[in-house]
């Protein structure tokens, strides 16, 4: 092993780290500027950050009132954090996994023809009426009651007695058709199912439907009872304004990929690097190895295009980011060691910020940088 004393200096795996301050400052904007409680959605692993680590944080905000996820270990997962909160499964289970999940008090989404039979099964099972969301099908086409049908389908639930029926959401699209935003047609129908069960003496509880792209670009459906925000907690670029560009929240990072250096050498004249050598030494140069690569979340085409901060400096990164590393370019002096820690992804430096990051790689979005993370890193709240 290499004499250098800081290889002591703790774990030489890779992390992520979860930045706390960050995290509440974007649920308090989203609050601001929503004007309503969140219903925060931590699916897809909290949008790449860390369903374990983020989960806690947002259960102890007062702005949340509840989480939402789309798997379901994903809710188990928030259990086993700690999250005390309701949460709210946005997706079909089997039947044994749906009586588990009612035993953690989890909030199930009921959207089939066939539901109330499955639902009153599940009540007697469970020694009650079941907790449920109702999701109506708007127009997206994916998963929901279709609204057509949805007034008289939500009504016999009531009715059963199988079910408690706690909120009632949709999904918008997004979509333009004949110029028009149809976002204002999903909410218009939503709206119309809505009327018809209330008229009919039913109480759907909360409503909602607006996730983070509608919260800044469909301000009007944020008239429901919650917003449902996913990807601009976890500090995404794209919602920072409005479709005309104008600043509308300043939503922050809320993550760094960091690792510590393993390996500090020098090239010498006409060395070549990594795979297919496609950096090559034009003079004696000290390069140092970083254990992150693509596989972690870091993306294969940083080499040429991005940097890593190490200390108060930003080297370039070089070579080729393989499955497992990625190589800097220290310079002529030796100004790092092995276990110095390497920010790869962070908010210290613009070059580095997971929208820079980005642009600078070809993924267009920080989306498809910060979903990608690595799940099995271990994820750090500083």
């Amino acid at each position: 092993m290499h004499s250098n004393s800081s290889l002591g200096a703790g774990n030489f795996d890779p992390w992520v780290e979860v930045i706390e301050d960050a995290l509440r400052h974007n649920v308090r904007e989203l609050h601001r500027y929503g004007g309503r409680p969140l219903l925060a959605v931590a699916k897809n692993n909290a949008n790449g950050i860390g369903i374990a680590a983020a989960g806690p944080i947002l259960d102890s905000m007062d702005e949340v009132v509840g989480l939402a996820v789309v798997r379901v270990g994903e809710a188990v997962a928030l259990r086993e954090a700690g999250v005390t909160k309701p949460i709210l499964l946005m997706a079909h289970v089997a039947g044994d996994e749906a009586e588990m999940l009612i035993g953690l008090g989890v909030r199930l989404t009921p959207f089939h023809d066939d539901s109330a039979e499955l639902l009153a099964d599940l009540a007697r099972r469970s020694g009650g009426p079941v907790p449920v969301h109702v999701f109506v099908d708007t127009g997206m086409h994916r998963i929901g009651m279709p609204y057509g049908r949805a007034a008289d389908w939500i009504a016999g639930l009531a009715a059963s007695g199988a079910v408690k029926i706690e909120g009632a959401y949709t999904m918008f699209s997004g979509a333009i058709r004949d110029g028009e935003v149809f976002d204002r047609e999903h909410l218009r129908r939503f709206l119309a199912v809505v009327a018809d069960v209330q008229a009919r003496g039913v109480d759907l509880g909360v409503l909602h439907g607006a996730p983070s792209d509608q919260l800044v670009r469909s301000p009007e459906v944020n008239a429901l009872d919650l917003i449902r925000p996913g990807g601009a907690i976890y500090g995404l670029n794209e919602y920072r304004t409005d479709p005309a560009g104008n600043p509308i929240m300043d939503l922050r990072p809320v993550f760094r990929l960091r690792a510590r250096l393993v390996r500090v050498e020098q090239l010498q004249t006409g060395e070549g690097v990594s795979f297919h050598h496609r950096y090559r030494a034009e003079r004696p140069t000290w390069i140092a190895t970083i254990p992150v690569g693509h596989t972690d979340g870091y993306p294969k085409d940083a080499a040429g295009n991005a940097h890593v901060l190490v200390g108060e400096r930003l080297y370039p990164v070089i070579g080729l980011v393989s499955s497992n590393h990625t190589i800097i370019e220290v310079g002529e002096d030796k100004t790092v060691a092995v276990g110095d820690i390497a920010t790869l992804v962070g908010p210290d430096r613009e070059e580095i910020t997971p929208i820079e990051l980005a642009r600078r790689t070809g993924l267009e979005r920080d989306y498809w940088l910060v979903t990608k993370l690595n799940p099995l890193l271990a994820r750090r709240v500083v």
